[in-house]
């Protein structure tokens, strides 16, 4: 089956049922899903939407995480705030109104509410707080875990879904405790406001989602207080390069991968192990896919990490990556819509 036709076949026609102002720079878009849709639109808490937009001449691929929870919420329900120079969020706050219809691929996305009973610390930076409040309006609901939440902003007015949490602190006074952090007021989170934000909360799971520098501090402070790695979970989300450019990104992985040597290679997703059939020049999702395999991905851009997984043996080439930092690249962490097989025995390992 041809990437295009596989693409487009998990895209959903869905209509624009409600545009809510959060904020002065910020907007909800709630969708209608049609009862016949509503399968694939089951979600986990922080999971998100990937849009398909067209914008002068071309389609533009955006993620936004779900800021309802579908253990509270009966609404699918995303959250834009306006970038300078952001032509989808701009066009998002300025243009779409009820009735209007935009191409949505299901839910999809590896953070989300584990099924532990340790606390769980959020750290919301500016728009971050979308995926971060549907994980704690579910944390709330469905456990009885203690719920912790930093949110940082430039400034008061800068916050998103201040009613919505302080009636969920009034509701839930002995379990939920909210932090605001102005950057107007109080600087910049910082490794100090990490380690003070986290006293008493031993064990507990912690979830980071905002701007990058935000996401490298606290995730950085976290490590240095003795936080296990595997406790600590990072939503990262990029703009993916045009159309034009990740034309170029992808001939230079398949460049690389001309004169592969690999015909087969295996994979392990869900405790099942399979062996692969691949041909020269599909990435290891395509591979997957033609192989009749339910593998995890979303954007197919190389920007949203659904689709993030190890390889193990053999060499691999890399297209468009926007969301693997260079240590995970090292540790073996790939793409499988942008992953090229090269040479080698191959073993690539989803997470479970």
């Amino acid at each position: 089956m041809a990437e295009e036709t596989l693409t487009n076949s998990r895209y959903h026609t869905l209509e624009v049922a409600e545009v809510i102002t959060e904020t002065h720079d910020s907007k909800s878009v709630v969708f209608t899903v049609p009862g016949d849709c509503q399968e694939d639109f089951d979600y986990l808490p922080g999971q998100f939407l990937t849009l398909r937009v067209p914008f002068d001449g071309q389609e533009l691929i955006r993620c936004y995480s779900l800021a309802s929870s579908p253990d509270v919420d009966e609404v699918h329900k995303v959250t834009i705030k306006r970038v300078d120079g952001g032509r989808i969020s701009n066009w998002i706050n300025d243009e779409v109104k009820t009735g209007d219809c935009i191409d949505v691929m299901a839910p999809a996305g590896l953070f989300y509410l584990n099924k532990g009973s340790n606390d769980v610390v959020l750290f919301g930076g500016g728009s971050g707080i979308t995926p971060v409040i549907s994980i704690l309006k579910s944390a709330l609901t469905t456990t009885n875990r203690k719920v912790k939440l930093v949110y940082a902003n430039r400034d008061e007015e800068s916050v998103i879904f201040r009613r919505e949490l302080k009636n969920l602190e009034h509701k839930y006074i002995d379990r939920l405790s909210v932090i605001y952090v102005y950057d107007s007021i109080h600087g910049f989170v910082s490794k100090k406001m990490v380690k003070g934000a986290i006293a008493g909360s031993d064990g507990a799971e912690f979830y980071i989602c905002g701007p990058g520098p935000f996401m490298d501090t606290v995730e950085a402070g976290l490590l240095e207080q003795g936080e296990d790695r595997s406790r600590i979970h990072v939503e990262r989300f990029s703009s993916p390069v045009d159309p034009d450019q990740e034309a170029a990104l992808e001939a230079e992985a398949v460049a690389a991968a001309e004169n592969s040597t690999v015909s087969a290679f295996k994979v392990e997703l869900d405790g099942e192990q399979y062996q692969v059939s691949h041909e020269s020049g599909d990435t290891v999702l395509q591979s997957m896919l033609k192989a009749g395999i339910t593998a995890p991905y979303s954007c197919e851009k190389g920007m949203c990490g659904a689709c993030m997984c190890s390889v193990e043996g053999g060499e691999t080439s890399l297209g468009i990556n926007q969301v693997l930092e260079p240590e995970e690249v090292v540790e073996g962490w790939t793409l499988a819509c942008q992953c090229h097989p090269v040479s080698g025995d191959l073993t690539v390992k989803f997470p479970d």
